[in-house]
C-alpha cells in the first residue's frame, strides 16, 4: 500500500472553456496581480472585479474582467 505526502500535492484552479489564444493551454489563477488590474478596479471604483490568470504552457498572462 503507499504513501501519499499530503504536502506535495497542488490543486491549481482551473477556467472551463477558456483556453490560451497563443497555445490552446488551460488558464491558471496567477497569485500575482498586474498593474491593469489594479488600475481597472480604481477606474471602476471596485464593481468591476479584474482576475489575473496566466497559460499552464506557455506563461502567457491574461486580464480578465
Amino acid at each position: 500500500m503507499a504513501l501519499i505526502d499530503l504536502d506535495k500535492i497542488i490543486v491549481k484552479r482551473t477556467i472551463l472553456g477558456i483556453r490560451c489564444t497563443v497555445c490552446g493551454g488551460n488558464l491558471v489563477v496567477s497569485p500575482k496581480k498586474s498593474v491593469t488590474s489594479h488600475l481597472a478596479r480604481i477606474l471602476s471604483l471596485g464593481t468591476a472585479r479584474a482576475e489575473d490568470y496566466e497559460c499552464e504552457t506557455c506563461k502567457k498572462r491574461y486580464v480578465l474582467l
